[in-house]
């Protein structure tokens, strides 16, 4: 399991607000279907400090419906579900499903944007429940013209494990995100930081982290219609507080890097189709989480 897909960062297109200027609906939903193929070249778990160096192949399945309620111009309502399941071919007991459910209640006082937020999700591994993990958070965005947008947030997390309770565990974090926009607003650059400060039931998985962000996106029309690539680079410094018995009392610390890279290719109707290629370096004195890794997707998605 990636912390990549667990924790739950939020997709750029949900953080940028509208530029059109059509008035947008008091009420509306949408849904998105997906189901593809993962070549995993080391299945991990990053939660229990698990490699196997071992690749395997998964079929994936995810499923999401969202809600947006504007009950005044200035007052925005949104609320999600997702679901999704990874089941490997040959190593099973990695399977992994995780259902998300998500509200965020926000205000535009025109200068600026107040809103706060909440993740609660359960996730299952080997059809056993596996982790739980809540995430409130307030936060606050602004739009600087029609070039740039900043967010900064406040985060309060809570997880615990259900067959392993010394890594239960609470977080505070602070994140921030500057989006750059070209004048047709079609592409996008965004830098981001986060500082994750955790304190778990065992002290030797306790430990700080910055982690910076760097995204580009761009839109073009093409075959079908519009396509969209992505590529996003996350470099993250763990530093863990407590000695650890396995390293003659010395602290634990990692180093992560993660490229990735995706493209949306349309097809008839609401179709797409997804390729996806990601690489993630992480490098540690604790020889278990010592690894790199190297993820293969192609997924089909429909939205309705």
């Amino acid at each position: 399991m990636k912390t990549s897909t667990f924790v739950f960062s939020l997709a750029a297109a949900g953080l940028l607000p509208s530029t059109g200027l059509a008035e947008e609906p008091d009420f509306s939903w949408q849904g998105k279907l997906e189901a593809g193929y993962l070549y995993d070249s080391n299945v991990t778990v990053r939660e229990l400090d698990t490699a196997t160096n071992k690749s395997d192949q998964a079929a994936q399945l995810n499923g999401s419906l969202s809600l947006k309620w504007n009950p005044w111009a200035s007052l925005n309502v949104n609320t999600g579900i997702t679901h999704s399941e990874t089941l490997y071919q040959s190593q099973d007991e990695f399977d992994l499903a995780i259902t998300t459910i998500s509200g965020d209640l926000s205000y535009d006082f025109n200068a600026l944007t107040v809103g706060v937020s909440r993740h609660d999700a359960q996730a299952d591994l080997a059809e056993q429940a596996f982790m739980d993990y809540q995430q409130d958070a307030l936060y606050l965005a602004r739009l600087w013209g029609t070039r740039w947008y900043t967010r900064i947030a406040l985060q309060d997390i809570d997880k615990s494990f259900n067959q392993v309770p010394d890594r239960n565990a609470t977080a505070q974090a602070m994140t921030g995100d500057v989006y750059w926009f070209t004048p047709s607003a079609k592409t996008f650059v965004m830098f981001g930081y986060t500082y994750h400060d955790e304190t778990a039931t065992n002290p030797e998985l306790s430990y700080q982290e910055p982690q910076y962000r760097l995204t580009w996106q761009s839109q073009a029309a093409g075959w079908g219609g519009e396509h969209t690539w992505q590529v996003h680079l996350q470099w993250q410094q763990r530093d863990y507080v407590a000695p650890m018995q396995l390293l003659d009392g010395a602290a634990r610390e990692e180093q992560r890097l993660t490229v990735r890279a995706k493209w949306d290719i349309p097809l008839v109707s609401a179709f797409k189709l997804t390729p996806t290629i990601e690489y993630v370096d992480n490098q540690s004195n604790f020889a278990d989480v010592d690894y790199n890794e190297t993820l293969a997707e192609l997924k089909l998605s429909y939205a309705f």
